[in-house]
């Protein structure tokens, strides 16, 4: 397409771009930037010149009047591929592994916290409290958007994140349109498709937070604010007022909107788009009317939470970090952001070059011109606000200017479309301006598809090694805070990671209060480890994800026998064992606080002494300490006692009046946190007892204790050999008894059913070779063909679908050479928990099971590393056979050739339909070179997993009582055997 022609040939009666005659009494004018990026001219229709005050019929049109030529330029944009096209490839990388890596602490745990409240009234309600009180201070439509998604679509990471994956995904057509209308075509293709490669922006688009939708509604309210001062339509400037209230009911950070949209409006005012441009009467008050949309909606929220805004945030003092370093931050992280994460340099030049070309190619080209004006003072208006705003406590971060990468693309594509303008293949200027804005993310390539597969927290991997390790029914304990393990963190990650896996922490009064007996508990690794050192009772498990586990038994023996002088215990354990119940709260250690603060909580203790005597209380002291919630006002939360004979007889404790000498003591403390759900912590709670009568003969006492700690929980012996599967059961001594029993031939056992009723389990569990034992139980054959080595797991569901894991660990303490294959040639590292080659030559190592269940197919987990030499002779490969058949490649990781080691803790993912296969399944791992490395830690857990069909196991039943188990194996078995709860 050519220079468009002159006027008069157009009057001559043949159309500028020569596709078809001028109607009559249509006017030409000149328009720039259009498909192409050339100059082409527009032909609207009406006379040349209109009367004053009258508009045209498609600039002003209004709603509900139907516009020909209107809806036929919408059937034009419809029919042109470009938005859809960006809009796949932007989504293609934002849904790969989105329900992948756990979520992250902070920022995620933040939204699934406020995400997961009942209702959406208790969502907006937390976000204006603030309560849990995080360090994150924002509106609450994107946890609403959460909120509402997860009550659809279920409980996952990969529905949590997908409205940030869609939001993210969108905003590349977006980009498109909006570049389009500044530079031309060319100039929105190359800033969509290099936002649609971003790895920036994929990231933002792959977390369970705000940014991306604000980003979405951002780019929103900035397209219609365009097409507003263009054309002047009231739709358009009310879709500017909807979509920016939509931002600003996302993040406060929209206030960079309403700066950009107050000066586009006055640049337009003062430098008018010529005689298509709407009358400035209009234009005012559309921008009038747009942002007191915004302001009238947004108010009640402001409102709202003006007074605990200024509490949260006046503390910080103004912090101007350095110009220079945080726009480098910023460009190295929109051109480079893998860097972080892999060890690699940072190229901030790599955009804020081509940026500032463009927008300097932009200002000379007069076609542009204005374009590059707006688009400067949209990055200004954005980075302004969040660099000078910047306090002590909420700094600047990269995140907060996520709509200056946008204006950067912007700026880019503009100088794209000025070298590309004198090109007249009008189809060959769009996908070269489409293929450069995916070359601007070549340097990421070698980053991907590792950059999406990475894993910071290991919460998934704690989650699962805290629901392997933990009895069947046993309580979870955060024993102090240390960051990241602050209390909020803690009960976000169990809330969403274990729904209803433990009991809690403390007795309550529903039929499973108090039959907990064992608690796992998870000591931050950071922090002071003096501070509240475990009991003596504690025995480790496992360190991973910034925590060390113990196991620590809990007894309860309550009613309690009144002693002398009672002290309450803040331990967690120890309040355990003291009280009768409790109601929403929880032990720090120091004293008794709300578990949850919006609502009051209780705990009760019962004192009964032995039969025969009587108790009065003699005493009562008590110290609370309530804190202003803001600090600006009188406390209203409060503590106080109820005392009485038993629960239905409580009053109000006065030391004139104490209740008269009864056969029980209730003393119940009820913690209030009044209108704003102030901080209420109880931290000594006292009471004197008198116990009058005859205390019997002597050990009563203790034999009353043992009495009262059986009828908290199912007590029955447990001789050697004896195990309850999936059941909490004491020995007469108080032990908890064995829930797994070894599978041994030659070895009899027997399984326990303290129940009254027939004990069915959902699924049997097996850790070790199985060596397809026959199980004899009772009357029953139960056959289990499953061998393996040492490292396998399996979960068998009857009538169900099971698995079977093959899970080797490289630490020292639980490498096992021989649970590979014969001939493994790799060795371990001696300080790592990794694998790798003898004197740099090819190695291998091999892990085989044999099932015969259909294997329906194979998911493998594995952490390669390589040293990315420059000759690429480094490598990892993962490689399954089945049966005698040869190895198949799985799954591969190659020498990136970076010159630095690659892969550290970034999981890799793969697997394959095995079709119902039945016999042995081998995965083969082959290093190659002198820096390749195999990983495998409860960190970084290797699996090869194998999916089966396990509807050919029977159901099983276990009747009250004892139950003989008989084992029988063709070969060698070793392992462990366990149920799952009925």
């Amino acid at each position: 397409m050519g220079r468009p022609a002159a006027p008069g040939a157009a009057q001559a009666g043949g159309r500028a771009d020569g596709l078809g005659p001028v109607r009559p009494g249509a006017t030409l004018q000149k328009a720039v930037c259009a498909a192409d990026g050339h100059h082409v001219a527009r032909l609207w229709p009406g006379p040349a010149s209109p009367e004053p005050g009258r508009r045209t019929g498609l600039l002003h049109s209004w709603p509900g009047v139907i516009d020909p030529l209107a809806v036929k330029h919408l059937t034009e944009n419809l029919r042109r591929p470009w938005p859809f096209l960006l809009f796949l490839l932007a989504l293609a990388p934002r849904l790969h592994e989105l329900g992948g890596p756990s979520v992250a602490f902070y920022d995620e745990l933040t939204t699934l916290m406020r995400a997961m409240e009942p209702s959406v009234a208790d969502v907006v309600a937390g976000a204006a409290w603030q309560y849990p009180p995080f360090i994150d201070f924002q509106p609450p439509l994107h946890y609403v958007v959460v909120h509402l998604m997860l009550w659809f679509f279920g409980h996952s990471d990969f529905f949590a994140r997908l409205p940030s994956a869609l939001a993210g995904a969108a905003c590349a057509p977006l980009l498109f349109l909006i570049g389009r209308r500044l530079g031309g075509t060319a100039c929105g293709l190359f800033a969509g498709a290099a936002l649609a490669g971003c790895l920036y922006h994929v990231d933002v688009s792959q977390q369970v937070r705000l940014y991306a939708l604000f980003g979405f509604f951002f780019l929103g309210a900035s397209l219609f604010l365009l097409r507003a001062l263009s054309g002047g339509h009231r739709r358009d400037w009310l879709m500017v007022g909807w979509f920016g209230a939509a931002a600003f009911y996302t993040s406060y950070l929209s206030a960079g909107f309403l700066a950009f949209a107050v000066l586009a409006t006055g640049l337009t005012l003062a430098w008018p788009e010529g005689d298509e441009a709407p009358p400035r009467r209009r234009t005012l008050a559309g921008l009038v009317v747009a942002c007191s949309l915004i302001l009238v909606a947004f108010a009640p929220w402001w409102l709202a939470t003006s007074g605990l805004r200024q509490y949260l945030l006046g503390a910080g003092a103004p912090h101007l970090a350095s110009l220079g370093a945080s726009l480098e931050a910023a460009f190295a992280a929109f051109a480079s952001h893998y860097a972080a994460f892999l060890g690699r340099p940072a190229y901030p030049w790599l955009l804020a070059g081509p940026a500032l070309a463009g927008l300097l190619l932009g200002l000379v080209d007069p076609a542009r011109r204005r374009g590059a004006v707006l688009v400067g003072l949209l990055f200004v208006c954005v980075f302004g606000l969040a660099w000078g705003r910047a306090t002590t406590a909420h700094h600047f971060q990269v995140r907060y200017v996520l709509p200056c990468l946008f204006a950067a693309l912007l700026a880019a594509g503009l100088g794209v479309s000025v070298l590309l303008a004198r090109l007249s293949a009008r189809r060959a200027v769009h996908i070269l301006a489409l293929l450069l804005g995916l070359g601007l993310a070549a340097p990421n390539i070698p980053a991907a598809p590792f950059f999406y597969r990475r894993d910071d927290s290991r919460l998934k991997t704690l989650a699962a090694a805290l629901d392997e390790a933990a009895a069947p029914r046993a309580a979870l304990i955060l024993w102090r805070e240390s960051d990241p393990w602050t209390r909020p963190y803690f009960e976000a990650f169990t809330r969403w990671y274990l729904p209803g896996r433990f009991l809690p922490s403390l007795p309550h009064g529903g039929p499973d209060g108090r039959s907990a007996r064992e608690a796992l508990v998870l000591v931050p690794t950071s922090g002071d480890a003096s501070a509240r050192p475990l009991p003596e009772t504690a025995t480790p498990v496992a360190v991973l994800a910034g925590v060390g586990v113990h196991r620590l038994p809990l007894i309860n023996a309550s009613p309690n026998l009144p002693p002398v002088a009672f002290s309450a215990g803040f331990r967690p354990d120890t309040a355990f064992g003291e009280m009768a119940a409790s109601r929403n709260l929880r032990a720090t250690g120091e004293g008794l606080v709300l578990a949850d603060r919006g609502r009051a909580g209780e705990a009760t203790y019962v004192f009964t002494p032995l039969p025969g005597q009587t108790v009065v209380l003699a005493s009562l002291a008590m110290d609370a300490r309530i804190t202003d919630y803001p600090d600006d006002d009188t406390p209203t939360g409060r503590a106080f006692v109820l005392v009485g004979p038993d629960a239905d007889s409580l009053i109000p404790y006065d030391p004139a009046a104490p209740p008269p000498p009864s056969k029980s003591l209730t003393v119940r403390l009820i913690l209030s946190p009044g209108f704003e759900r102030e901080p209420v912590a109880v931290t000594r709670l006292e009471a004197h007892l008198t116990v009058s009568g005859d205390p019997g003969l002597p050990g009563a006492g203790a034999a009353q204790r043992a009495a009262r700690l059986a009828a908290n929980t199912p007590v029955a012996p447990c001789p050697a050999g004896t195990a309850y599967p999936g059941q909490y059961v004491l020995d007469p001594s108080g032990s908890v008894c064995p829930w797994t029993v070894a599978l041994s031939p030659g070895r009899p056992a027997v399984l326990g059913n303290a129940g009254q009723e027939a004990f069915s389990p959902e699924g049997l569990t097996l850790a070790g070779n199985p060596g397809g034992a026959i199980l004899a139980l009772g009357g029953a054959s139960v056959p289990l063909p499953l061998s393996g080595p040492a490292c396998l797991r399996a979960f068998l569901q009857p009538g169900g679908e099971g698995e079977a894991v093959l899970a080797p660990l490289f630490t020292a303490e639980g490498f096992d050479p021989g649970a590979a294959d014969v001939g493994a040639t790799t060795v371990r590292l001696q300080n790592d928990p990794a694998l790798s080659c003898p004197d740099a030559k090819p190695c291998f190592v091999a892990y085989a099971a044999t099932t015969g269940y259909p294997a329906k197919s194979l998911e493998l987990t594995w952490f390669p590393r390589l040293f990315g030499d420059a000759e690429g002779k480094n490598g990892a490969v993962a490689e399954v056979a089945l049966g005698d058949g040869e190895y198949r490649l799985l799954d591969a990781f190659l020498s990136t050739r970076s010159g630095r080691w690659d892969g550290l803790g970034v999981m890799r993912r793969a697997s394959l339909d095995l079709g119902g296969f039945t016999g042995t399944v081998r995965v083969r791992f082959r290093l190659t070179g002198d820096g390749g490395q195999l990983w495998s830690a409860p960190v970084y857990p290797m699996a090869a997993r194998l999916v089966l069909d396990t509807r050919s196991l029977p159901a099983l039943e276990l009747s009250p009582g004892t139950t003989p188990l008989g084992v029988s194996c063709p070969g060698e078995c070793r392992a462990t055997l366990g149920f799952d709860g009925p």
